[in-house]
Parts: C-alpha cells; structure tokens; sequence
C-alpha cells in the first residue's frame, strides 16, 4: 500500500499540461482572408498537431491542444489537412470563413508504421514477416492477461487455453507450430528489453500500444539464440507531443459463468442403467424396484459439482493522464483488475493492482526516456480445489446424498465419498496465498551525432518478490447428521512458506544510421552489444501439526524433514553477451535487401560451445512501383513479393547441465527404518551446444482498392538440428543423463491474413480474417522411437510422425454375434460377447497386443483462425469476434467415453446413452458391463489406449460480441466530457463444435507438446462472460 500511495503521489506531481506553439503562416500575395476551424477524428476527438498547409505554397500552421487551427488563404484556395495515421484532406476555401474537418484512419497509414527489432520501419519497406496487433484488439475483450487477448489476433500465433481456471497460467502460446522438442516458447521484449512470460502477463493490456509479432528469420534472426520460437515486441503507450492533458478512464464490469457441459442423466435411470451393467458382468443387482420407484418420485438431488460452483463477479478499472509539450511527453495509468473464484469459498479470487509512468524528453541533440512500472497481483485459492471438480462431478444425483446438513451444519459422507466430500474442503479446508510484486525500470539515453546517425544506450531491470503461503484446516465429516464420531480431513495440518526474488538485469548500447541520398537511395545500418544477467533466489520450509488456530509453531510442531515440501536455499544465475547488427539498402522503396547477425555468448553452455553465430538475409520487390504497372498501382493498389532464409538459435536447456551436479538427500532411510543422509547425480554433457534453426519464408503483401483491402500471405520451412533430447539408458544405472544434441525436425506452414475497411459518410465497417496452418516431423532422434502411456493417453516420438504423436489400437466396430468373436483376433485372456469392441489385427497374427498399435493422429492445432466484424454508425457500434480451430485430434479420460467408470465414477452421463443392445446394434459405444477392461476389450485397452478416445477437437467459438453508443459530443461537452461511451458485450456465448460434453478448446498438451495425460472432466468449467462498460475521455 505505501508504494501504491507513493506512485500515485508521483502521478499527481509530474501530470502537467504542456502547451503547443503554433507556427507563423505567411501571407500570399492574394486578397487573403483569416480561415479558421477544428480538426477532429471520427470519436470526435482533437487532433493535436495537425498540419494545415494552402496548397501550392508554404504557407502552413498545425492545430492546437484542442484541435484548433487559424491560417490565411485566398478565396477559392485549397487547404490541405495531414497528419500521420490518418487520410489526407482537401477543402476549397469559400465564402464561409470557418471550415470544421473530420479526419478518418486511413486503411493503410495506421499500419505504416511497423515496430520491429531494436526500431521502426514502414509497412511498405518491411521485407521481414511481421504481423502488427492494433491496441484495440487487446482491450475490446475482459481478460485475466495478455496472452489470452492474443487468441485469433493473428494467424502466426496459436494460443490454447487450457483451463478456464482464472487464478491458474495454463494457457498455450506457440508461434508457427512446433519446432523442437523442447522450449516451444516465444521471445518476449517489451519495449526494446527482453523480459519473460511472467513480465508479459504483469502488462495492463490497457497500457500496450502495440504488438509485433516476428516469424521469420529476417526479422527475428537479430535475437539470435532465442528467435527461433519467433518473437513477440511489445510497446507500451505514451504520450503525444503538443497535446494538452487527456484524461482517459474506463470500467468494465460482469459476470463470469461456469458452464459445465456433461449433465448426469436422471437418479432413477443411473440406478437401472447401473443394474444392467451389473447384470451384464454377471454380478448381483444393486438396486431394488422398489428403490428405483423412490427415486423416481422423490426426483433428482443436488448434483454435487453444481453445488460447488458459482456465478462470479469480475471487474477491471483503468484511468490515464497523456499529454506532451513541445519537447516531452507523458503518460501516467493506474488500472485494477478483480477476478472472484467461481468456486464456493470465503474470499477466494485474485486481484491485480498496475502502475505505470512513461516520460520522454527532448533537448537539442539529447533525448531521454524513462519508464517505470509496478505491479502487484493477489491471490487466494482452497487447498481443496484440486480435485475438486473430479470428486464432485463422480456421485450420482440421488436424492439422499448430500454434502452439508443445513441443521447441524455438519458435512457429509456416502458410500462413494468415504472420506470427505468438495464442498467441505473449498469452504473449511485451508487457504492456498499468494502474493507478487513486479517492478521494472527502463531509462534510455539517444544522442544525434549526425543527421541520419544516432547513437542509444539503454538500462533495464526486471525485480520480482514472489511468495506464497499454504495452511490446511481440520475439517470433520459425518456419516450421518446424526453421526457424533467424525473422519478428519487434514489431521496434519500442513503449512508451507515459500519466497522467491529473481532479478533480470539489461544493458545495450548501440549505434543506429538511416539515411536518404538523391531521394533514391535508402541506406540504414545498426550494429550494438547487450548483456542479459539473471539471478533468483528461493526457499521454503513446510511444517505440520502447527497451531490450530494461529498457524505458527507450536510445541507439537514438526518441520518437514527431507521431503518434497522443504527445499533448502536454492540459488540460479545466467548471463548471456550478445553483438548484432543490421544493413538495408532500398532504391526508390522498389527494391530490398536486407542483413542481420548476432553473435550470442550463453552461460549455459561450456566455454568451447558458448558463442553462437546466427545470420539471416531478405529481399523484397515492390512489383506495383514498376513503370509497367503504373495503371494497376494507380486504380487498383500495391504489389510486394518478400523472401528472406536465416538461422536462428534455441538455448532452452538447463542451467549447469554442462556440469555433473550433486543434490544432497535427507530422507534416504537406512537400516531400522531411520533416515539417513544420501547423495543423488546427474551427469552432465561437456559439449552441450545450441539448437539450430535454418527457416526459410516467402511472403506476398497486396492491397486493393486504394488501400481498403489488404491481403498477405506466408509461406515458411524450418528445419531444426541438434535438438537438445534426453538419453534413453536403463534405470538400473542409477541416474538420469544430461540433455544432449541428437534431435532433428522439419515444420512447415502458410498464413493468410485479409483486411477490409470501408467508410461511407457516417457509416464504417471492416473485417479482418485470418487463417493459418503448420505441421511437423521428427527427422531424427535417438533410439528411433520412445513410447509413452499416461493417465488414459499413449504417444509416441518417432522419426517420420508429428512430435508425440497419438498412439494405440483401432477399433473396427462391434462385435454383433459369437461367430464373428470366433473368427476376430482377441486379446489374450479376455472374455469377448456380442456388444464388445473388435480391434484391427495390424500384424495378422491372431492377437490384439502392442503390435498392433498405430499412429492415431495429433494433439496440435491445425487452420486455426480468427474472424473480426465491425461496424459504426453516428456513434453506435458493434463488434463480432469469431475463433476456431480447423482440425485437431483430441484424446479424453475414460469418465467422459466410459459409463461408470472403473470403480471411481458411479453414472453415466446423458451424451453415453448410445450404447450397444441387441436393439441398438449400429451403437456409438459398447455394451453397459461391470467386466474389467481386460475381460470385456471394451475399455482402458490393456494400458494401449485406443482411438475410442479419440475425438474431433475441430470447433468455432464466438469468443466476443460488443454493441456500444458513444453519445454525442454537443451533450457530453457541456458536463466537460470529450467522450462518453457505453457498452454491453458477452464472452463464450456460443462454440459450435462435434462433441457437447468437452470444452474443445482444453487440451491435453502444453506448449512444448508435453503430454500430462488425457483430457477429462476435471478440467475447469467453461466461463461465459457477460457485462458492460464506459469510457470516458476528458
């Protein structure tokens, strides 16, 4: 709170106006007369320094703070209104002696200027593949971070939210697929420093101005050893020079609402649907008719996972002061951010407090930058969430099971939940807190030694002061309401204390020339060093049996020794030293070439492998600007062709694994049961070096109809070598090797974006599609293959397939007869009839075993795409933003494909009941039975996994509607109001996909197509969000 107090205090000090000079207009030797009038866009807001020219001479001024502007011209003289971003105007000077212009976003000018590594360049004169995301599609959505904001944005970038979990980072982001098999994560730099995820995330997506994202080697190659994921660069707001104070402020606020979408059928038919498992699988029946009467009449109960989940509040506030004088800048943001838990519980949710201040300076040949944010994110989650969802969505909705007596306050146990039960633990089990603080520092130093030549130097820090504290209550739970003797959860009353610092550090100096000669030839080159260091810091102590009420020790209390919970000081450092440069010539904005390099020195490697070379080269054509094409240039728009190949760099490996490491272990138990003191290895690899990446790109850029409709397209081929990969050796060896470089993929893809903006007097409207594609290969990797089996999924590594792909058994329908069970191949020992599963024999042999596995397809991401719509009419507005995924194989738990579930789930849900009888033979899913897996063939496949898992993960989701009114300026400038805005918008509404039961956005990979296991029920509800906002503008 005192920082919070202390940078609010410094917004309030340094927010002061600065005032524009208008420049002196010179007369013409006409009859002249005074013109005066405003320049505004089309919010109706001013815009402050906008050149105001008479045709034919130099006779000019620029408009006010307020937009104002006053020159001399001749009747019947033509005024010439510009200014960067938006299209030129021309008006005639008439009798009137006053002339209001409004100024519309020209199609193409607000993308001209395009922010790419350590500079700017034009869209015209870009020959890398670099995409731009506009502010406006990071805040028309209410996200918890950035990365979500991303998701359809563009087509490079393929972002899968995992879990709706809002206190939880499980979202994917690649950029072009996957390209190794490890570290899959992009570059992050942000405003001109590389930072990393956590920093990205901390952003106020309502303080970024921009977005650029690099995906080829000519633009990403200068980041050297980590480019080869692509880069994302992001640049935060500031403040315009001549423009008086603007205070913007804006609120949103809704409603987040967990949508689970697998629904238990009625009680009574899951207990005769239970009965004919049973007498299926030949055992006794569980429910009489007289019980399933009972619950027919008395109807359903609670289902226990709705009574653990609520309807939550979210809000997000943000305000900001912006302005400049002739020679400086400002900008100053406050925002917060509130997320409650859609979990029942006190108090759980996460808040999120940003600060922000970006000044520059200008003073002769000097220019100074300075930025400096803050902050800091809170959260509370129940020890008892974890398997909350799993525990809860199990029990049948009988009538008689209950989890909470509301007359004796007492929670409840059944016979299915013989321990403890959800609600009781999210309400009464313990508190899992965690607080973060995020600062960072950024000053820069520019120096103009010469026109055109310009020297920068830049410092950055990145500080973190993470921490985390974790206490479980003793909870009681009841067999009965009358009960008296209770089962204790969380006897041990467990407390864990966790802090960690990590410090980022940043320093470049470089040297930077661009320079025009004979209004032809463009040269500009750049050449710099930076240095990178980092260093953390953590520890953590866990403790039972501390004091119940207070949570300290106390005379009972045991520290934790040697397990998992107590880790002693642990202690990282990095550093990596970089020199890079650029070279570009163009003539005439016609032709392009383009070099970069970087030389990368890493700490993570040995000293005869720590430095990396990684050079790339571009050229671009401008076909349009050719003398034979003057026609189609002129009526119909621009024609560019790009190609750039390159090498990038991957240093994503551990730290010190050059090194043979020792980990020092307390619960090694000896002789008597008494632990001892142990110590564990890991080898390391001397020669461990970097990953390489040799990506090649072709791209075409189009516009048409005067710039209204824009169109680019990419192709791009990457091949990466030496792959870090981990050594397969027996387990009798004791220890784990070292990552060593013995891997090799191929990724290819293509990308289509298309723009279309259209303004028509009051009326505008535009699209933006995009839509991309890539896959890969394993082309190499030791041993040839690996094979995996994890909580109800197989995959497999192997050269030829996509990395960690699926893997397993077909099935080949339903066994409808003996005879047909007679003449299939069988797994050995099964007890097959009519209604179970029939597997393809791939081998011929006779029997369904591990050879009869195959290649069943892929977890990532294919077409994926976004859509946006929208439209304005004298101040009403509506927006559509539509996202999908084209194609993707999705691998899901048994609970969701079996109906009661092994032994831990006790119903079937309405989307199973298309089993087998001897009626419903052309079924979806096999016969109801109480046989295990390996005495029906039906289901867990003997450890194999099967494509009866499998789903189609293709979908479309309408991911955000918006309809809004900004009420017009001659209302709201008499309450001293610039804009007034309000809004309504709706997150999730709908998804259009081929399974109702799964959200098909869950995955089952992470970013590095890690496989933690198959998708399930467990996963967090989807969240539909609806709401509303203002924005202010004074």
């Amino acid at each position: 709170m005192k920082n919070f107090i202390l940078y609010l205090s410094l917004f309030a000090a340094l927010a002061v106006p600065f005032v524009a000079d208008a420049q002196t207009a010179r007369t013409s030797t006409k009859a002249q007369k005074v013109v005066s009038g405003t320049v505004t866009d089309s919010e109706g807001l001013p815009v402050v320094g906008a050149t105001v020219m008479v045709e034919g001479t130099t006779t000019g001024t620029t408009t006010d703070a307020k937009g104002g502007y006053q020159i001399k011209c001749a009747e019947g003289g033509v005024l010439e209104f510009s200014f960067i971003g938006y299209e030129t105007i021309q008006k005639t000077v008439g009798s009137a002696n006053i002339i209001d212009v409004v100024m519309s976003d020209d199609a193409i000018a607000m993308e001209e200027l395009v922010v790419i590594a350590y500079g700017t360049t034009t869209r015209k004169s870009a020959v890398g593949a670099v995409d731009q995301i506009k502010a406006t599609a990071l805040t028309e959505r209410s996200v918890a971070n950035v990365t979500q904001a991303l998701q359809g944005a563009s087509p490079s970038i393929v972002i899968q939210q995992r879990s709706f979990n809002p206190n939880g980072e499980s979202t994917n982001l690649n950029i072009r697929g996957i390209g190794t098999m490890n570290d899959n994560s992009p570059l992050i730099v942000i405003d001109g420093l590389v930072a990393d995820g956590g920093a990205f995330n901390s952003l106020n997506p309502q303080d970024i101005e921009n977005i650029s994202v690099l995906k080829d080697a000519g633009s990403a190659a200068i980041y050297g050893s980590r480019s080869a994921n692509g880069v994302l660069l992001v640049t935060t707001k500031k403040g315009r020079k001549n423009q008086a104070p603007r205070v913007q402020f804006n609120a949103m606020v809704g409603a987040q609402d967990p949508k689970v979408l697998y629904t238990p059928v009625d009680s009574w038919v899951n207990a005769t649907l239970q009965n004919v498992r049973l007498a299926n699988g030949g055992e006794a029946l569980k429910f009489t008719p007289e019980q399933i009467r009972d619950m027919y009449e008395h109807g359903n109960g609670t289902y226990f996972l709705d009574e653990i989940l609520r309807t939550a509040l979210q809000q997000n506030y943000n305000a900001s002061v912006s302005g400049g004088g002739e020679n400086s800048t400002y900008m100053f943001s406050a925002g917060y951010y509130d997320q409650e838990s859609n979990f029942v519980g006190p108090n759980l949710g996460i808040k999120r407090y940003n600060l922000r201040a970006n000044l520059t300076t200008e003073y002769k040949r000097v220019k100074l930058t300075g930025l400096i944010s803050y902050r800091r994110s809170e959260s509370t989650t129940s020890q008892g969430q974890g398997n909350a969802i799993a525990d809860a969505s199990r029990v049948p909705n009988y009538y008689y099971y209950r989890q909470h007596d509301p007359e004796t306050g007492k929670y409840l146990l059944n016979d299915l939940l013989g321990q403890f039960n959800s609600l009781g633990m999210l309400k009464e089990g313990g508190v899992d807190k965690a607080d973060n603080d995020y600062i960072n520092l950024n000053v820069g130093l520019e120096y103009k030694i010469l026109d055109g030549l310009k020297l920068k130097g830049m410092f950055g820090a990145d500080i973190y002061s993470n921490h985390s504290y974790s206490r479980a209550y003793q909870v009681n739970f009841y067999d009965t309401p009358e009960s008296t003797t209770p089962r204790v959860a969380n006897a041990d009353l467990d407390s864990r204390d966790w802090n960690e610092k990590k410090w980022l550090t940043n320093t470049q100096v470089l040297l930077d020339y661009n320079k025009t000669f004979a209004k032809e030839h463009t040269v500009n080159a750049m050449v710099g060093f930076s240095n990178e260091s980092f260093s953390a810091k953590s520890n953590q102590v866990a403790m039972k049996f501390v004091d119940p009420d207070l949570g300290i020790k106390g005379d009972a209390t045991e520290v934790v020794p040697g397990s998992s919970w107590l880790t002693p000081e642990s202690t990282t450092q990095r550093s990596i030293y970089s020199v890079f440069g650029r070279v570009g010539y163009n003539y005439k904005e016609k032709y392009f070439i383009e070099g970069t390099f970087r030389y990368d020195g890493s700490s993570k490697f040995g000293k005869d492998y720590r430095w990396g070379f990684f050079p790339s080269g571009s050229i671009g054509w401008r076909l349009s600007e050719e003398d034979f094409m003057d026609t189609y240039r002129n009526s119909v728009g621009d024609i560019k062709i790009r190609v750039s190949y390159g090498t990038l760099g991957n240093q994503s490996v551990g730290d010190y694994q050059y090194f043979t490491t020792y980990d020092v272990y307390s619960n090694t138990y000896g002789f008597n049961n008494n632990p001892v003191g142990g110590a564990g290895f890991q080898l390391g690899t001397e020669n461990l070096r970097w990953e390489v990446s040799r990506t090649l790109n072709a791209g075409l850029d189009l516009t048409f109809f005067r710039n209204s409709l824009n169109v680019t397209f990419d192709y791009f081929h990457k091949t990466t070598s030496d792959i870090l990969v981990t050594p397969q050796i027996p387990s009798i060896f004791g220890t784990t090797l070292a990552n060593h470089n013995a891997g090799k993929m191929r990724t290819q893809g293509w990308e289509l974006s298309v723009n279309y903006n259209l303004e028509h007097g009051d009326f505008r409207h535009g699209f933006r599609f995009n839509i991309g594609d890539s896959w890969n290969k394993v082309l190499e990797y030791e041993g040839f293959e690996s094979i995996h089996y994890n909580d109800g999924v197989s995959w497999i590594r192997r050269v030829g397939l996509p990395l960690n792909s699926y893997y397993g058994l077909k099935t080949d329908g339903i066994f409808q007869s003996y005879e047909e069970i007679a003449e299939a191949a069988l797994p050995a020992g099964a007890s097959v009839t009519p209604g179970d599963i029939r597997y393809v024999d791939r081998n011929g042999d006779g029997i369904i075993d591990g050879n009869d596995r195959f290649y069943l397809g892929n977890a990532f991401p294919r077409y994926t795409f976004g859509f946006n719509y929208d439209f304005s009419w004298k101040g009403l507005e509506f927006s559509l933003f539509l996202q999908g995924v084209g194609k993707r194989d999705m691998f899901v738990r048994g609970e969701m494909i079996e109906p009661f579930h092994a032994n831990y789930y006790h119903l079937i849900f309405e989307h199973q009941l298309d089993y087998w009888t001897p009626t419903n033979t052309d079924a979806k899913y096999p016969q109801l039975t109480s046989r295990s897996g390996s005495q029906s063939n039906n289901f867990g496949t003997y450890g194999l996994a099967s494509d009866l898992y499998k789903l189609n993960g293709a979908y479309m989701r309408v991911k955000n509607i918006q309809v809004g009114y900004t009420l017009p300026q001659k209302w709201t400038k008499k309450i001293g109001i610039e804009k007034f805005r309000v809004y309504v918008n709706a997150q999730n509404p709908f998804t259009f996909s081929h399974n109702s039961f799964i959200d098909p956005e869950s995955s089952e990979v992470g970013s590095n197509m890690n496989v933690g296991g198959a998708n399930s029920a467990r996963n967090y509800p989807t969240l539909r969000y609806y709401g509303g906002g203002i924005d202010l503008t004074f």
